[in-house]
């Protein structure tokens, strides 16, 4: 809901402040006084183009500001937020407060602000679309978006509701989609399919060919270490096998003389009898140690054929190494992720079959599902149509023929001949064509003014239990009419603004006399300079004198008064021929016992 609007240096407006509130808001005013500015204020607050040519003379500056309360839950929240700026509700009453503030200076420099956060206009305008629905801005009316007729049409028919006939449909679409997605996949990828085994089954081939074996090249390098020392390890054998056992002097005879030294000594002294134990154990080890080295010299002859053999083996087991990872590990690694990648592609044949026919079961679901949907929207666009003609009827149009066509689905799907789309077999667009013999227009091409309001009028009463737009802006709603449809205008107003906020620019006193606030904007000159204020009408003589003005002109009489008095009596009874909702309870009744 729009609470309040605030405009600065802005055309004739030096400052003006409105506050609005729920139910109808009314603004009057002689004609030329600045009514339309503040439509055309909203209008820029809502996102709409601004230039320097706004400004006041002499101001450096232009802003126009407007105050919004919306529930935690509005969509326009999460929008904002997702794009960085602050939004959010109050944990006490879950109302969120926004403030929208747009600013344009002498050079032309524009700036938006949201909540104090810096803004583009482009995000402004896509958070606050579906806020207000101001019917002289086209780009503002929510309903002349074609997009969202469907979901309105939807939601009239009550297929809409969490766990209705559409989220059922989606569900069962949603499904049929992936499966779609996957099977194309499948397909599509048949031939890259094939390109890649061949390459899978080349490259283990190659690693089979090599068969290679957990840390076989560590113990291979570790082998060419010794067959490429072989000469040299088997000269130090001998060296060390001469100086313990072999040569005269060597370890082993100078023990054995210490051994022979000891042992006369040992039998004078028993103390000596475990280092002599020691000298035998020396003895018998290093006689051990220079058989084994002698050994070992033996054995250590040169093998250049096995050396050989071990370097081609390193070399392949490095080349594998290089091309999978970079070691022997990841080779071997990336062998078993082969095979499993290799089996995973032979199956792809078995899930394409598997695929198909999950596909058409799917779509015998959803074609079905579709069909259900198709046939209430239908049964709801008869229901729909007639709801609108009877409203248009009570505002002086009622050779105007609305209808909904139905077309196919963009970016559908294709199953057995049939084209599902994310909502359904079918678009819906509300076409409307004012005069005979014209052929249905989009409500966008409706000739503007009064008579795309009235229109407008009409749709939303229609609609007013699943329009989500809360705030209703009507400028011209009145042109051309007066009477008795000025005051059928009235009544349809106040029935719109018992569950939503409605704001009416008027110059006729039947539709004043509805008002649940009332406002007057006039101009007043002062020092030489004209400038546009409102006034709020707050007491009942300070309306009654306005109706009257609005009934006489400028020469207010007893007996104009005496007739606003009775107007605005009269907006004050119920309407005895309609029902507080109007058509649209009648036909959705109607239409709920169709479905019955």
């Amino acid at each position: 809901m729009l609470t309040t609007l605030r405009i600065t240096g802005f055309a004739v407006v030096d400052q003006v402040e409105v506050r609005f509130g729920p139910g109808l808001n009314v603004l009057t005013g002689e004609t030329g006084a600045g009514k339309s500015l503040l439509v055309g204020a909203l209008h820029l607050v809502l996102g709409g183009r601004m230039s320097a040519d706004v400004l006041r003379e002499g101001a450096d500056e232009a802003s126009v500001e407007a105050l919004f309360e919306l529930p935690a839950d509005h969509p326009t929240l999460a929008r904002l937020e997702a794009a960085g700026v602050p939004a959010r509700a109050s944990a006490e009453d879950g109302v969120a407060e926004l403030l929208v503030r747009r600013v344009v200076s002498r050079a032309g420099r524009g700036r938006v602000f949201v909540n104090g956060a810096l803004c583009t206009v482009a995000i402004l305008e896509g958070a606050l679309r579906g806020v207000v629905d101001v019917t002289g801005q086209h780009e503002h009316v929510s309903l002349l978006d074609a997009a969202t007729h469907l979901d309105l049409l939807d939601a009239f028919a009550g297929a809409g509701a969490p766990g209705g006939l559409r989220s059922r449909y989606r569900e069962a679409f949603d499904a049929l989609a992936a499966l779609v997605r996957e099977e194309r996949a499948l397909a599509d990828d048949e031939g890259e399919r094939a390109r890649r085994a061949d390459y899978l089954g080349f490259q283990l081939e190659e690693l089979d060919a090599v068969d290679p074996r957990p840390g076989e090249d560590a113990t291979l390098d570790q082998e060419r270490k010794v067959l490429a020392g072989a000469a040299r390890l088997a000269e130090a054998a001998r060296g060390a096998e001469a100086l313990a056992y072999g040569e005269e002097g060597s370890a082993a005879e100078r023990i054995g003389q210490a051994l022979r030294a000891l042992q006369d000594a040992a039998t004078l002294d028993p103390r000596l009898e475990e280092t002599l134990a020691l000298l035998r154990s020396a003895a018998a080890e290093v006689d051990e140690a220079g058989r084994a080295l002698s050994r070992y010299a033996g054995a250590m002859a040169g093998d250049p054929e096995r050396l050989a053999e071990v370097d081609d083996r390193i070399a392949a087991l490095r080349g594998l190494a290089r091309k999978h990872g970079g070691s022997l590990e990841a080779a071997l690694s990336r062998r078993e992720a082969m095979k499993a990648e290799l089996a995973g592609l032979s199956g792809a044949e078995g899930r394409r079959g598997e695929v198909a026919r999950a596909v058409a079961d799917r779509a015998r679901e959803a074609s079905r599902l579709a069909g259900d949907l198709g046939r209430e929207r239908r049964k709801a666009a008869q229901a729909f149509c007639k709801a609108v003609a009877d409203e248009l009827t009570g505002l002086a149009m009622s050779r105007c023929r609305v209808e909904v066509a139905f077309a196919p689905p963009a970016g559908a799907i294709e199953v057995g001949g049939e084209r599902l789309g994310a909502a359904g077999a079918e678009t819906a667009e509300i076409l409307i064509a004012p005069n005979p013999g014209e052929p249905a227009r989009p409500l966008a091409r409706v000739a503007s003014g009064g008579e795309l309001s009235r229109v407008l009028l009409a749709v939303k009463r229609a609609l007013s239990r699943v329009d989500p737009v809360r705030s209703y802006v009507f400028d011209e709603v009145d042109a051309g009419i007066g009477g008795a449809v000025a005051e059928a205008v009235g009544r349809a107003l106040t029935d719109v603004a018992r569950d939503r906020q409605v704001i009416c620019v008027t110059h006729l006193p039947q539709v004043a006399a509805f008002a649940d606030r009332h406002a007057r904007v006039e101009k007043r000159v002062a020092g030489g300079r004209t400038t546009t204020g409102v006034v709020p009408l707050d007491g009942e003589g300070e309306r009654r004198a306005e109706v009257a003005r609005m009934l006489a002109g400028q020469t207010v009489t007893a007996s104009a008064l005496e007739h606003a008095a009775a107007l605005i009596a009269a907006a004050r009874q119920p309407c005895a021929r309609r029902s507080p909702r109007g058509p649209a309870r009648t036909v959705q009744a109607r239409s709920t016992a169709a479905r019955a």
